[in-house]
């Protein structure tokens, strides 16, 4: 965990707005959309929560372990439950024991966020001190690596802290860069989200490139994760989990579910996010593949 008060952060954080507007304006958010009509909001947070005084940031390691199956491959945050869902309630239940008598009282307010507002996440948990982003565009955390999820507070709550900056310890290693089969980061921190992997099977709507190479992921991807050296120490360490059970499927099962059958199947998890038609696409994507 980590906070910084918003008024000494503001400075640094102008840098990250501005980036994300270069990002935005370059048209680098394909057909994300809702990311260019939320820019104003992640550029002055106070539209978000107008009693802005400090932001507090946890983040939340999920495994690092592959979630292995028998003829494709998911991102790992995929496997369990909707990580929206499950971090908030922890973070529900943290703002509740704030504002008890013995620490901020019942005069601590707060705004929770956890990829469902228009907030800057990784920029805050960077300005917290709970690690950088990297040349992948992802927030590394020094020991936990980039298999986090983040959640963000902000508060009506002055702490009078400023930014606490972890070092950058990229240094010259560019295996994200290199290992990405669709050259989807241009340059460090630059991310061209229509060649992405990830953006092509979670958030694009309608038919899958052909040219893109696949890579077997059904849903999400970890390439530039996996060779990042903070990750494959986790990888190394981690103990195996089981496959949820939701991903136990083969994909000539799958092909088979009508849409009733595959929103049950799904209900209650991150996988929700991509519909119906676009999950088909992808299974067909992969059956090509193999």
């Amino acid at each position: 965990m980590g906070w910084v008060d918003f008024d000494l952060a503001r400075p640094l954080y102008r840098e990250h707005v501005a980036r994300y507007r270069e990002y935005i304006e370059s048209g680098r958010h394909a057909e994300m959309s809702y990311l260019e009509r939320g820019i104003d909001r992640r550029e002055n947070p106070h539209l978000v929560f107008p009693d802005l005084e400090s932001v507090i940031v946890v983040l939340s390691p999920y495994s690092a372990a592959v979630p292995t199956t028998p003829t494709h491959k998911v991102a790992r945050y995929l496997n369990g439950g909707d990580y929206h869902t499950d971090l908030k309630t922890r973070l529900e239940r943290c703002v509740e024991k704030l504002q008890l008598p013995e620490y901020l009282g019942s005069t601590f307010k707060a705004k929770i966020c956890v990829d469902t507002s228009a907030v800057l996440e990784k920029a805050w948990a960077e300005l917290c001190g709970l690690g950088w982003i990297g040349k992948n565009t992802l927030l590394i955390h020094p020991q936990w690596g980039s298999y986090v999820f983040i959640g963000v507070l902000f508060t009506n709550w002055r702490s009078g802290a400023g930014p606490r900056l972890v070092p950058n310890y990229c240094g010259s290693c560019e295996r994200c860069l290199t290992a990405c089969p669709t050259q989807a980061l241009i340059a460090p921190q630059v991310l061209s989200s229509e060649r992405c992997i990830s953006y092509r099977t979670l958030e694009h709507r309608g038919e899958y490139a052909e040219s893109l190479p696949h890579a077997e992921y059904l849903a999400g991807c970890d390439i530039c994760q996996e060779v990042c050296p903070f990750n494959s120490k986790r990888t190394r360490r981690d103990e195996p989990i089981p496959l949820a059970a939701y991903l136990d499927f083969s994909l000539e099962e799958a092909w088979c579910w009508d849409e009733a059958t595959y929103r049950a199947r799904i209900r209650g998890t991150a996988f929700s996010r991509i519909k119906y038609a676009d999950f088909r696409r992808n299974v067909l994507a992969v059956l090509g593949k193999s």
